[in-house]
């Protein structure tokens, strides 16, 4: 990790926050707790595991990690994203995904192959608040809080899937058909909208060029598949959605 800073900004809570440890405040609490890791937890597990951590503070493109620096601790985004990204062999960038406020990064525990396995870069989006937990703090942590294994076991399920879909993503062979699919995997089928900016952020996880991105989304409009409106996507037609997302 390059670069780390205590916050210093103030909050309208610091008077009621002296149970906090050193630069956290009652939002970053709050955030921690509704982080998927810590549901269903009591608050003592939460505490013990601010307690053990230390905050830091990245301003708009700051890079947070690198292949050749990346510390074994774990990674819990209490504000702001992370864009998660990795270099082709002619050293274009290639988006990955975001992790965003609440998500957990594990760190690389098998250091004999974390050489050849992490090669992701962590920058990060706007202004970004992590907590940074040691590894041996928190598999402490872990072999006391059967729980917490558990919600931890829960995430990396979590993350595996969407890996899977980030791979059929990548199949596609045409923008309207990877957009189409995109769309799905964000949208499950009880929301009907879904917020795409910043565009150009949305295009760099897609790995496409905005102006790509905008055609697309242009034709599944006149299609009559969705409605667009700054920066919104509103789905009109699931079916029709699903057909042109399982398009080769």
């Amino acid at each position: 990790m390059n670069r780390s800073a205590e916050c210093t900004d103030s909050s309208p809570d610091d008077s009621n926050r002296h149970w906090l440890p050193p630069g956290l405040h009652l939002r970053d609490w709050r955030q921690a707790a509704a982080a998927p890791i810590f549901v269903g937890l009591p608050t003592e597990v939460v505490m013990e595991a601010l307690k053990s951590g230390r905050l830091a503070c990245f301003s708009q493109g700051e890079q947070v990690f690198s292949p050749d620096c990346r510390q074994d601790t774990f990674l819990l985004v209490l504000q702001g994203r992370i864009k998660l990204y990795h270099l082709d062999s002619n050293g274009e960038e290639r988006g990955q995904r975001f992790a965003d406020a609440g998500e957990l990064l594990c760190p690389p525990l098998d250091k004999s192959r974390s050489a050849a396995l992490c090669c992701t870069f962590g920058e990060s989006v706007g202004m970004l608040r992590l907590l940074i937990l040691s590894s041996a703090g928190f598999l402490q942590l872990l072999r006391n809080c059967f729980p917490l294994a558990h919600n931890l076991i829960a995430q990396l399920a979590t993350s595996l899937e969407r890996a899977g879909q980030q791979a059929c993503l990548c199949q596609a062979r045409s923008a309207p058909v990877l957009v189409a699919r995109y769309l799905l995997e964000r949208m499950p089928d009880h929301e009907a909208s879904i917020d795409l900016r910043p565009v150009r952020m949305t295009a760099q996880e897609l790995g496409i060029a905005r102006e790509t991105l905008s055609r697309a989304i242009a034709g599944m409009r006149k299609s009559r598949l969705i409605d667009y409106y700054r920066g919104k996507v509103f789905v009109l037609d699931r079916p029709g959605l699903r057909e042109l997302a399982s398009s080769l």
